[in-house]
């Protein structure tokens, strides 16, 4: 999803209540349009034939869902309207996000069922917004889980099982649950050979189960270096990639980055991360690490770190998660 400012190179209306406008793409079908109106303020417009409910909009703070007339005499158009100029980053966003649902529709009248629904999403993620963001070690760890996610599951599961798989934001014991397959993702520091575990249920496994803890490099980047992204870069990156595929799988995980708290409106930009080399261990008999069957009744909650370099001997190769996923999914 490009950070470009579309409106830019939209001159301003020279007559009062005009709008000057430009097609968002020639190659979606809908009448989509950026536009600028008469008081600087910023707009997009999906111009449709049919008619909907001016009762069933959303109303949310500097911006301004209107239903109109359309200029060709029939029909009408939705406009999206911002009115406080210092939400013009988040105003984009909040556009391409409803641009990238509106393209995938089928019909017109889909595409304005997807429109309003991605305007009502945004409502209601807007209502909700919070002051405070995730801190740095939970980027990291978040980071770690979307890489598992879209390098490792997507090319094996598809968008919409991988997804439907990512049960951590869920408080499950593991980050993954493929069948008989579990996954903890973790991501540690270059200079750090180690990693925390947070319960002592994270490294647990039944006994016809294959655990699987997957380690990756994130280092924090500064500004300008090659190939490092924020956390909402990555997380955008995702998203448009399952769109294209199938957008109940982007609803499956919106829902769980809000859960794992991530939410798109807050600001990650000055934060940049780096990725680098990938870890996987089998947790099998031996592996260091805690249980709960280690403790008497009443004991829990712990937390501990581990050596990756005394797992040495429990580090497979890559292809092995590969292997393992796809034969629990055949013998499922």
């Amino acid at each position: 999803m490009t950070t470009e400012d579309p409106w830019k190179d939209i001159a301003l209306p020279e007559q009062v209540a005009q709008i000057n406008a430009r097609r968002v793409s020639p190659s979606i079908p809908w009448n989509l349009y950026w536009a600028i109106d008469s008081n600087h303020n910023l707009l997009l417009i999906l111009q449709h034939g049919g008619k909907i409910r001016k009762s069933g909009l959303p109303k949310l703070h500097g911006l301004r869902v209107e239903v109109q007339p359309s200029d060709a005499g029939s029909g009408e158009r939705i406009v999206l309207r911002l009115t406080d100029q210092e939400q013009r980053a988040l105003f984009l966003r909040f556009c391409q996000d409803i641009v990238e649902a509106t393209a995938l529709a089928n019909t017109e009248e889909q595409a304005v069922e997807r429109f309003l629904a991605r305007t009502w999403r945004w409502h209601r993620l807007l209502r909700s917004a919070r002051e405070d963001r995730l801190g740095d070690e939970e980027q990291k760890g978040l980071v770690g889980e979307l890489m598992v996610l879209e390098k490792h599951l997507f090319p094996i599961l598809g968008v919409l099982n991988a997804v439907k798989c990512w049960v951590g934001p869920l408080n499950a014991p593991q980050d993954f649950e493929i069948s008989r397959v579990r996954i903890e993702a973790k991501a540690r520091s270059v200079s750090r050979p180690r990693v925390t575990v947070s319960s002592e249920h994270q490294l647990e496994s039944g006994a016809n189960d294959t655990l699987f803890l997957h380690v990756t490099e994130v280092s924090s980047a500064p500004e300008g270096t090659p190939d490092a992204l924020t956390l909402t870069e990555m997380a955008s990156g995702i998203r448009s990639a399952m769109a294209v595929k199938s957008m109940s799988a982007v609803d499956i995980f919106e829902e769980r980055l809000g859960k794992a708290g991530f939410e798109w409106t807050d600001d990650y930009s000055d934060k940049l991360w780096l990725i680098g080399t990938e870890s996987l261990y089998e947790v099998s008999s031996g592996f260091p690490r805690i249980t709960s069957a280690m403790f008497l009744g009443g004991v829990g909650d712990v937390h501990y770190t581990i050596s990756l370099l005394e797992c040495e001997e429990y580090r497979v190769d890559l292809s092995i998660l590969k292997t393992a996923i796809t034969g629990s999914t055949n013998d499922a």
